[in-house]
């Protein structure tokens, strides 16, 4: 349990200076420019990447990610995921060994 432990804690540590909180979406629009392909038949602009989050007042709120920074972004958003499932793993680990303990201790 201990070796488990120590590796989780790596991870997390690793996985915290990538993070990104948000999930990504990517979208198809019209431009101003009413003679553009895009208001007829022809393909939307796009796509767009952009991150959405649950912010502070509870509400969704997000931002467009430039295309010079949609890996970063991605990657980001990926290890945040990912950290969240070591955390909970963590979790699960603290749990056991505090059943543990108190099993023991009867």
């Amino acid at each position: 349990m201990a070796q488990r432990r120590e590796t989780i804690l790596k991870d997390i540590e690793r996985l915290a200076e990538l993070a990104i909180f948000g999930t990504l979406s990517e979208t198809y629009r019209t431009c101003g420019n009413r003679g553009c392909r895009c208001h007829g038949e022809g393909p939307k602009h796009g796509p767009h990447l952009y991150v959405s989050y649950r912010g502070d007042a509870g509400k969704t709120t997000g931002y467009y990610v430039p295309k010079a920074a949609q890996d970063a972004i991605r990657q980001g958003v990926v290890a945040w995921q990912k950290l969240q499932d070591r955390l909970r793993e963590l979790a699960e680990l603290n749990k056991e060994q505090i059943v543990e303990s108190a099993r023991a201790a009867r």
